[in-house]
């Protein structure tokens, strides 16, 4: 899989200035949430799959998605998390999710998550979203240090998104505890 284009700057205000779409090629379209979108987040959310490896409100529904959607520019503005969903540029269909969130301005460093629908798996929509939401927040204007994934070692699919899009598992000092049950997976800037 290619991307055939560079990721164009993403702003996150409280951040970094205004959102605009980000395009990434043939493959996917990172945009914000919007209302619209509301049915295919409900959906994502009770495929078992998502509800297994990620935060699922309960209930699940219809009003809690256009709650979540509603408040995607408040997370955004108040440094929370940067959620955009991964879309079809031929159509707009929602084909997953990728974000950042836990952002440590002492550390230049952010966590990212995903989540791919399950029809997409399987296509290199996950690697690709990523890969282009990795590059972009190791460049300008966020020129993040390290951008963080936590993949349970029981989640394959997770593990082989991480390693495909330049991930590299995060050494500890000797000696030191584990925080988490789940190996943590880096990607520092520059890395590939």
């Amino acid at each position: 899989m290619v991307i055939d284009d560079p990721v164009r700057a993403i702003g996150l205000p409280g951040i970094d200035p205004e959102l605009s779409e980000a395009g990434v090629g043939r493959m996917v379209v990172l945009r914000p949430w919007r209302d619209g979108d509301a049915g295919d987040l409900v959906a994502a959310w009770a495929d078992p799959e998502i509800r297994r490896w990620t935060a699922v409100p309960e209930p699940a529904d219809l009003k809690a998605a256009r709650r979540w959607i509603a408040g995607w520019d408040e997370r955004r503005r108040r440094r929370l998390a940067l959620d955009l969903v991964a879309a079809d540029p031929a159509d707009d269909r929602v084909l997953g999710e990728v974000g950042l969130s836990s952002f440590d301005d002492d550390r230049s460093a952010a966590r990212i998550g995903w989540w791919t629908a399950p029809g997409e798996r399987g296509r290199g929509v996950a690697t690709a979203m990523v890969a282009a939401m990795t590059a972009w927040a190791h460049a300008r204007p966020l020129g993040l240090q390290a951008v963080v994934a936590e993949v349970d070692e029981a989640n394959p699919a997770s593990l082989v998104v991480a390693h495909r899009a330049g991930y590299r598992p995060l050494e500890r000092p000797s000696g030191t505890a584990r925080v988490t049950a789940a190996p943590l997976l880096v990607s520092w800037a520059g890395a590939s």
